[in-house]
């Protein structure tokens, strides 16, 4: 049986199994001398040279010692994690060290005991379009007991720089995006009474920031997220064994082969999407984050004793029936409730829920190296009129093109007017459109392959909104989005339908009378 406590354990033994970095930028870190009767030489970060012989002299200046770091418990502390942890001073040279952390711990006084610097460093860390979407966990850990004024000021720097952070209850803890800051004092700081835990000594701040790192995860899509990517970090080895070395010269002979030597290298990436997605697969289906006793203890997380579907209030051991036998077999909720399950399961009011997931699903994910390229499940906007279209040239003759081409598109519409129906995003909405298929409705239009990959190549708008083609009339087409593989070929499988329908001459009265009885 799964309840609530569990259901938080499986999440942050997944979340700990996935991480594997963590940087802490500190200018007073020190390692303590060994206790093991090894070497007492002293192991100093660059910066203000902390150390513990050095911690009396700061007392008696009137900076305290409580803005030094021990930097080997910490360290150890990771260790006993699985997690590699690197102390590093505040400089330039560290920001790709830094970048590649799962986990950054930051001072909040940096050079010159200033927190400017922290600000900035934090900025140029989020800032960077690579960096805006990272799932990163930043915690700020301060020798200041003024955690209120940190907070508000690491709040406005997020604001100002548009990371839309959010606002909670208490000021220990900053969600933005995908990401979270966290604030906590390092010992003996004398905090406000309603603060005192968020003071810990270094040898559990890794096994907090653990906790906060799945609190940033919790959920059962997350769960199997990041089994799937945990599962991909820890089998590299055999990807790269799959893909040895050895297979060179096989594989320049299968280059030399082909019409355009250049499609091989893309030809392989989706070779090794498919090892990767193996591995993703099993680990899921071994550790099934999102299996039985999770979706229970999910719905006893929730905390709701009721859940409304429609006009149907269940209990949440019925809510917990209800996903486990499934809304065929389920004997409480009608299958007509399918649209009220979303919203019974939400207690956010989270809107667009069933179209996000259905996008997610539709539409595969396409970065900007290399560029989109226009062919079967290509949806685009057509500028001039706002007409949403879907190119339907197969992906074979979309390619290796040398001259002026003329590509097919379906518009989408109404959703009423169509039975196949997809979800399209658009700007920061979704939109669910159907396609089109009668051939009064197809348009045509031309376009001129790019000389570089011989293909219709969108190049980015220069308001940095997003990706256009353009025709050869000069017409913009502004890119939504492209369909995954499986699913645009059936589209154009149902297209096709349309194409080879018979025309014959039949008895009107039989024709009539089939389609009123059945």
């Amino acid at each position: 049986m799964g309840s609530a406590k569990d259901f938080k354990d499986r999440r942050r033994k997944i979340a700990q199994r996935f991480l594997r970095t963590a940087v802490v930028v500190d200018d007073e870190a020190y390692m303590a001398p060994s206790q093991d009767g090894g070497p007492k030489a002293e192991v100093v970060a660059p910066g203000r040279q902390a150390s513990v012989s050095r911690r009396a002299e700061r007392d008696t200046t009137g900076h305290s010692a409580n803005h030094t770091l021990d930097a080997g418990s910490l360290v150890n502390s990771f260790s006993a994690l699985g997690v590699i942890c690197g102390v590093v001073a505040p400089a330039d040279s560290a920001m790709e060290a830094i970048r590649q952390a799962d986990i950054v711990v930051l001072d909040w006084l940096l050079q010159n005991g200033d927190c400017k610097y922290t600000l900035n460093l934090l900025r140029k860390l989020l800032v960077e379009d690579k960096d805006r979407n990272s799932l990163r966990l930043v915690a700020i850990y301060t020798g200041e007991p003024r955690l209120g004024d940190i907070y508000s000021a690491v709040f406005e720097r997020l604001k100002r720089d548009g990371f839309k952070p959010k606002e909670r209850n208490g000021e220990t803890s900053i969600p933005y995006r995908h990401g979270r800051v966290v604030l906590y004092a390092k010992p003996d700081v004398n905090l406000a009474k309603t603060l005192k835990d968020r003071s810990v000594a270094e040898v559990e701040l890794p096994g907090k920031l653990a906790g906060d790192f799945a609190s940033m995860t919790e959920g059962l899509l997350p769960g199997i997220a990041l089994t799937a990517l945990t599962a991909v970090r820890q089998g590299e080895h055999q990807i790269l064994g799959r893909f040895s070395a050895e297979l060179d010269s096989a594989f320049l002979s299968h280059m030399a082969c082909l019409s355009d030597p250049g499609e091989a290298e893309m030809q392989m990436v989706e070779h090794v999407a498919e090892e990767i997605r193996g591995l993703a697969a099993e680990a899921v289906a071994d550790g099934s984050p999102a299996g039985a006793q999770a979706v229970e203890g999910w719905i006893q997380n929730d905390g709701r004793t009721e859940f409304q579907f429609g006009d149907k209030t269940l209990d949440a051991q019925e809510t917990v029936d209800l996903v486990a036998k499934g809304l065929e077999r389920n004997n409480t909720v009608g299958r007509g409730d399918f649209k009220h399950l979303s919203k019974g399961f939400d207690s956010l009011g989270i809107a667009d829920m069933d179209e996000r997931l259905a996008w997610i699903m539709n539409f595969r994910t396409v970065f900007s190296a290399p560029p989109p390229r226009l062919w079967l499940g290509s949806v685009v906007t057509m500028g001039e009129n706002g007409r949403h279209l879907i190119c339907m040239r197969p992906r074979c003759d979309s390619v290796r093109l040398s001259e002026e081409t003329t590509f097919i598109f379906l518009p989408l519409d109404a959703p009423s007017k169509a039975t196949t129906q997809i979800i399209v995003r658009m700007g920061d909405e979704f939109q669910r459109l159907g396609i089109q298929l009668d051939p009064a409705d197809w348009v045509l239009q031309t376009f001129k392959p790019s000389n570089v990959n011989r293909a219709v190549t969108a190049k980015e708008q220069e308001s940095g909104g997003g990706f256009e083609f353009t025709d050869t009339c000069g017409r913009k087409y502004m890119w939504r989005g492209e369909l995954k593989a499986e699913y645009a070929q059936r589209i154009a499988q149902t297209f096709a339908g349309t194409l080879s329908r018979v025309a014959v001459d039949e008895s009107e009265w039989l024709r009539r009378i089939a389609r009123s009885s059945g």
